[in-house]
């Protein structure tokens, strides 16, 4: 049975690629076989972050008919990337027939992996909140700002209202110490579950780290260097990871990765 998982922010520029890229490779690196899903359509990067060349992506699956198999990339880190598909102006607006679509088409690769981390659109629009639906497991990157609180809550509370979605995991991202990530969750909570029956559990920190910078500057994921200087970063990462490891599935209705 394959775990599915959306990582998901309600803005951008808050990480959530970077915790995609990194998080899959470590559940690989745990002997999971694990896909990619950069389903951020149009803008999507996560093939620039693994320095992988794609030639082919989600784009050819809608309009000419490619098997899914024939798009998906080997990458070196041991993760099997699904580009989305950058600066494609179709991908940008699809309609509820090609998320299906998409949806429907990852069913051959039900065998053959043990996770699928699915990197949503940043924001609350109709595919953030159809992809990260059909997993049975969410996770939303905020970091500690009151922009991002807000933009945050606005898309649990879409899932919640709209997919009956009460279950989520929060990571607090670069933020300058464990105990202003911790500030931050609760502050976070409080909001969420005086207004929402939302339940939310605390997927872990990750430091305002140059390393993280500089990792993707230099298309090298962090988790894949062999002397990470920032020792908090990588140890987080793990455990992220393994909050990822031990998630159980929502129980969910309507369409769903895999599902029958």
């Amino acid at each position: 049975m394959v775990r599915t998982i959306a990582i998901a922010s309600g803005k951008g520029g808050v990480g959530k690629s970077s915790v995609s890229v990194n998080c899959s490779i470590l559940l690989s690196k745990l002997g999971y076989k694990v896909a990619l899903l950069d389903a951020d359509f149009g803008m999507a990067n996560c093939h620039i972050m693994l320095d992988q060349k794609v030639d082919n992506s989600l784009h050819d699956v809608l309009e000419n008919g490619a098997a899914i198999e024939n798009i998906i990339y080997e990458t070196a880190s041991g993760v099997k990337l699904i580009p989305g598909g950058s600066g494609i102006l179709e991908l940008l607006n699809l309609d509820a027939s090609k998320r299906w679509q998409i949806i429907n088409a990852l069913n051959p690769l039900k065998s053959d992996i043990d996770f699928l981390i699915v990197d949503t659109p940043a924001g609350g629009s109709d595919a953030s909140i159809e992809f990260a639906a059909a997993c049975e497991n969410l996770v939303v990157v905020l970091v500690g700002e009151p922009t991002s609180f807000m933009d945050a809550y606005s898309f649990i509370k879409a899932m919640y209202l709209e997919k009956n979605y009460a279950r989520v995991s929060v990571l607090v991202n670069l933020s300058p110490s464990e105990s202003d990530a911790r500030r931050s969750y609760n502050s976070f909570k409080d909001i969420v579950t005086k207004f929402l029956d939302v339940e939310l559990e605390y997927a872990g920190w990750l430091p305002n780290s140059s390393e993280m910078k500089n990792s993707i500057l230099s298309r090298k994921p962090v988790v894949l260097q062999n002397k990470p200087n920032d020792k908090i970063l990588n140890k987080n990462f793990n455990d992220v990871a393994k909050h990822l490891e031990n998630l159980q599935p929502c129980s969910l209705t309507g369409i769903q990765f895999f599902s029958s």
